[in-house]
């Protein structure tokens, strides 16, 4: 007999919706729910900051309580170098040179700071010293 939940998860995997799941014991037959969706293609989450990662950018920036205006998921996490940077970088497209006179730190700084936020896929290179928020 399968749950409500599980019923659900299906149906939602059907109409293209994602779908997560947590895993539990292996040796726990309360388990054997979520390991099968997670088999049957449900992403793996471990922490939340994998379903952070799975949601993308938002579809409409998001201001938070303390003003910041947030365009993805990912820019709750940054560090307070990382957001001065990010800020910098601002809405369009920017070049290194006027993030590094913006933020008032040294060049390597300022680019090891922008490689991050790539990995992060909050920003992009447009080709050669110009960079763009995602």
């Amino acid at each position: 007999m399968q749950s409500g939940a599980l019923i659900t998860a299906r149906h939602a995997g059907e109409q293209g919706r994602d779908v997560f799941a947590v895993p539990g014991r292996v040796d726990n037959r309360l388990s054997h729910g979520c390991h099968r969706l997670i088999r049957d293609g449900a992403k793996l989450v471990e922490t939340p900051d994998d379903v952070l990662e799975e949601l993308g950018p938002l579809a409409t920036p998001t201001a938070t309580p303390d003003g910041r205006v947030v365009h993805h998921p990912a820019e709750l996490k940054l560090n307070e170098l990382e957001r001065k940077v990010l800020d910098a970088v601002g809405s369009g497209q920017s070049t290194i040179d006027e993030v590094v006179r913006a933020c008032e730190l040294p060049t390597p700084q300022v680019l090891a700071v922008i490689s991050a936020l790539e990995i992060r896929r909050l920003v992009r290179r447009l080709g050669g010293n110009t960079i763009a928020r995602v």
